[in-house]
């Protein structure tokens, strides 16, 4: 493996590392007994925050793994704009799951559907991050609000200064 990529075993292991623990402090009865109030317990903070870090450092690979693809080399130009929305929508999915974890025992019923479309909202603005990048080629969302066309007339304002 090329050392410009060896850091990405240390991603890997950590991800793991993440997981197991949090599913095994997760099911150790020390942790489900140990209450912080009537349905929370230390069980669910374990696997939040084992499951959380796991998808943190998942979503960090990526931003790594996109900066270090070379622009210049078409082969890789798709795996690198889509790589960063992709893990985005990756981590938004689950994180559903996740946050409920801590957040569940103190949420109402009424509070749930609000819970829920924030974050299908959130998985479809990731699915369509995931589109435009297909589509445009970058990541950058800047040519679709105007970023490109500010920082083209900042450099333009540069240059008569």
């Amino acid at each position: 493996m090329n050392k410009r990529w060896i850091w990405m075993v240390r991603y890997l292991v950590v991800i793991v590392l993440a997981l197991i623990l949090a599913a095994t402090l997760g099911e150790m009865d020390l942790f489900k007994t140990t209450r912080l109030g009537k349905s929370f317990n230390a069980a669910r903070v374990a696997q939040f925050l084992g499951f959380g870090g796991a998808l943190l450092v998942f979503w960090l690979l990526a931003r790594r793994a996109a900066a270090l693809i070379s622009p210049h080399d078409q082969r890789w130009s798709v795996v690198r704009s889509i790589l960063v929305p992709l893990a985005t929508l990756v981590v938004v999915a689950c994180g559903h799951a996740v946050l409920f974890l801590v957040l569940g025992p103190f949420m109402s019923k009424t509070w749930l559907p609000a819970y829920n479309w924030t974050f299908i909202s959130l998985i479809m603005v990731s699915a369509a991050w995931l589109v435009a990048a297909l589509f445009t080629g970058s990541a950058s969302l800047e040519p679709w609000f105007g970023g490109a066309r500010g920082g083209r007339r900042r450099d333009e304002l540069e240059t008569h200064a």
